[in-house]
């Protein structure tokens, strides 16, 4: 564990913030279009700005309302099924591919699976710590394994890989879904790419110098979407953070019951 991520459990989580993304496979383009926040006693979830305009956009099942701000006091069936049961065999396997113990709770697991199901269209990312200083990591499993290793026959790097050894970005303009995106390499071999919602993170941690390494390889015991766990360090600028600005909510929103 980092010292930033320390200082995060140190805190007693005092704020979190999701960012949450959609993709519209008929367009197959990717949208940022709403976020969760999670403050002591409350969950909060709403929309961001304009999100009616998103073509093919409706909301979620749970939030009909797009200007409102919900809020409750524990997490809503949208996000908690995201999660694995803890009754299920698997369980324990799950949250080791996840690089947790069977005690993290429902948002540690969130932040890292990404909160995606199979066929689904919605993916969210927590907003990474940053320091005083900019010091800063996230740690994230790494996006489209099984396409990258598919379309570009890099199955035995992606097999070879090990605790510590570095990826390298590059941009993907090419990517149809999303010509920002981030495509990670290992020797020159397309391995995944950084999940949508953390390409901004990361070009401002990756341009200061930051590193991206393996923390595990799951294995082919695991399925692709799970295959690899990495962290990118470095630094942003002092006060940077993730999911703010004009086309995001406010963190300190007015509630509305």
């Amino acid at each position: 564990m980092s010292s930033v991520e320390a200082s995060v459990l140190g805190a007693q989580r005092r704020s979190r913030r999701f960012g949450i993304a959609w993709r519209n496979r008929v367009l197959r383009s990717i949208h940022d279009v709403a976020v969760l926040d999670a403050d002591p006693g409350v969950y909060r979830f709403q929309y961001c700005p304009g999100v009616e305009r998103v073509e093919g956009f409706r909301p979620f099942i749970g939030f009909p309302d797009f200007d409102r701000v919900y809020e409750s006091a524990r997490l809503w069936p949208f996000f908690d099924l995201r999660v694995m049961d803890r009754k299920r065999p698997d369980y324990e396997q799950y949250v080791n591919w996840l690089g947790l113990s069977t005690e993290a709770d429902r948002l540690d697991i969130l932040a890292r699976n990404g909160g995606e199901q199979k066929g689904d269209t919605v993916s969210l990312v927590e907003a990474p710590a940053v320091d005083d200083d900019g010091a800063t990591s996230a740690t994230f499993i790494v996006r489209g394994s099984g396409h990258a290793v598919r379309s570009h026959g890099s199955e035995s790097t992606i097999a070879g890989l090990r605790h510590g050894e570095a990826l390298d970005a590059r941009d993907d303009v090419t990517n149809e879904a999303n010509p920002a995106a981030i495509l990670l390499t290992a020797a020159g071999a397309p391995v995944g790419w950084i999940p949508d919602l953390l390409i901004e993170y990361a070009r401002e941690v990756v341009g200061s110098g930051g590193s991206i390494t393996v923390l595990q390889n799951n294995g082919p015991s695991a399925p692709w979407h799970m295959r690899l766990l990495v962290r990118l360090a470095g630094r942003v600028p002092p006060g940077w953070s993730a999911f703010s600005g004009m086309e995001w909510p406010p963190a300190s929103a007015s509630s509305y019951r």
